[in-house]
């Protein structure tokens, strides 16, 4: 098998940035959620499901779009310490009572933190499922704590949360990275075919429709301790993923774990064990979708990036938020995934296909 980007040296010295960009992802994460945690305190459901949509619009449909500039201009640890600055800036603006201009800098922040740390690690351990775990299981954990937070207002957690993301800015300065651009090499057929891929893809937005609703209304009814429960099932679950698919056939898993997930969701709202399996399982195929989409396009990490880690989050957050439900038939619905997967997936495929050698 081909290496994407040659083999280094000495490839465990990229691990504690991994780690550490893992850490700055939990971080980055808590950060949003304490924002949005403290804005649902004193705004009606109309205002929080704007609030969300919002974010979710910046941070995950932003990233696809801010993946395709970062991997042209390729100054991919730049973007992460940035985006960990900014995010502390969006604290100060949420301190300042700034809220809306608190969620805009987050969400922009948000969006650049993923696909550079995504970057990061997919050039430092191509093709390695556990890395890409281990670099985005701390954010959905980081984002139920900041949440939970946000909305007790307990006291110095925004104190705690500048002072976690100016060190680990610090941190990153430091750490050990790949060589600034990739070596542009012709990826071998992979394991799954592009059909594959898409109709994953599919069903997984289809799946975070049911997810994100879930979340929005969890957090409205202010049972913060099923969000804590959900948020180290998603944490297990990108882990437990992430060895797995290093391990065992991608296919077989994935179609099993979203066979298991989607209903599991779908019944999640009534009973907290549904709700964890079904995230667990939907989390868990985060590194391998990423790893996979890898292998297409292995020239374009922070693209990679943006589609596997933004795109289905956004299309369940913006379906959810709109309730298309009201409005077409549940085969609309799916006929307007489908048509928007394939728009997407075309503009990633042109983006990789226009890549400078």
């Amino acid at each position: 098998m081909n290496k994407l980007y040659g083999s280094p040296a000495r490839a465990d010295r990229y691990q504690p940035t991994v780690l550490a960009l893992g850490m700055g992802h939990g971080f980055s994460d808590a950060a949003a959620g304490y924002l949005v945690g403290g804005f649902s305190a004193n705004t009606s459901f109309a205002e929080l499901g704007g609030a969300i949509m919002l974010y979710n619009l910046l941070a995950f449909g932003g990233q696809l779009p801010a993946g395709i500039w970062l991997d042209r201009v390729g100054h991919y640890r730049e973007a992460a310490i940035i985006s960990l600055l900014s995010m502390a800036g969006a604290v100060g603006l949420l301190a300042n009572d700034l809220i809306w201009p608190a969620v805009v800098l987050a969400g922009l922040s948000s969006a650049i933190y993923h696909i550079a740390g995504g970057a990061i690690t997919l050039r430092s351990f191509p093709e390695k499922s556990r890395f890409v775990g281990i670099f985005s299981a701390f954010g959905v954990l980081g984002l139920a704590l900041g949440g939970w937070s946000g909305t007790m207002h307990w006291a110095g957690v925004s104190y705690l949360l500048v002072s976690g993301l100016l060190i680990l800015a610090l941190i990153i300065v430091k750490a050990r990275l790949p060589l600034s651009r990739p070596q542009l090499v012709v990826p071998e057929k992979p394991q799954l075919d592009r059909h594959d891929y898409l109709m994953i893809l599919l069903l997984t937005a289809i799946a975070m429709r049911s997810a994100v609703w879930n979340m929005i209304q969890l957090l409205y009814a202010h049972q913060y301790d099923w969000l804590l429960y959900i948020a180290l099932a998603a944490m297990a679950g990108k882990l437990i993923g992430g060895w797995l698919t290093d391990r065992i056939p991608w296919k077989l898993y994935t179609l099993l774990a979203l066979g298991i997930a989607i209903p599991a969701l779908g019944w999640g709202y009534r009973r907290l064990f549904w709700l964890m399996l079904g995230t667990g399982l939907l989390q868990s195929l985060t590194p391998v979708s990423v790893v996979a989409l890898q292998r297409l396009f292995p020239n374009t990490p922070a693209t990679v990036s943006g589609a596997t880690f933004g795109l289905a989050i956004a299309l369940g957050g913006l379906i959810s938020s709109i309730s298309l439900g009201s409005y077409f038939s549940l085969f609309t619905q799916l006929l307007l995934l489908g048509i928007l997967t394939w728009c997407l997936y075309y503009s990633f495929w042109l983006a990789g296909h226009q890549q400078p050698t």
